[in-house]
């Protein structure tokens, strides 16, 4: 973005605000606030539609944040993958990319998940 578009939305931002009543002015002063001291923790990474919901409708179901389930299951792989319980080179496929060597192809069982076995009476 260049330094015209910055001064530009900051003009706007200005203005907009120009108009708020003190107490609005404030709250969105302490949500701008509460938005920069989370930065540090963000993180945007590209996950399979199928992935996102089942995380999605576990927490739903548990009543926990998906973003905790899912540091809970990166904590997890990080430690079996440095422990060698996780051998990625069945998953790596040789990657189009200049920045990357590999892609991971993972299997409908990682993604979709294993299906359950009917019980039979």
């Amino acid at each position: 973005m260049t330094d015209l578009n910055l001064k530009l939305e900051a003009l706007e931002r200005i203005q907009a605000q120009a108009h708020l009543t003190p107490r609005e002015q404030a709250r969105r002063r302490r949500e701008r606030e509460h938005t920069r001291a989370r930065r540090e923790q963000r993180v945007t990474y590209d996950l399979p539609p199928v992935l996102r919901r089942r995380l999605q409708a576990l927490g739903e179901e548990l009543r926990i944040p998906a973003s905790q389930l899912a540091a809970l299951a990166i904590g997890r792989f990080l430690n079996d993958y440095t422990a060698g319980a996780v051998d990625l080179g069945a998953y790596k496929q040789p990657s189009r990319s200049p920045r990357y060597d590999w892609n991971l192809h993972l299997p409908n069982e990682i993604i979709r998940g294993r299906r359950k076995k009917a019980v039979s009476d």
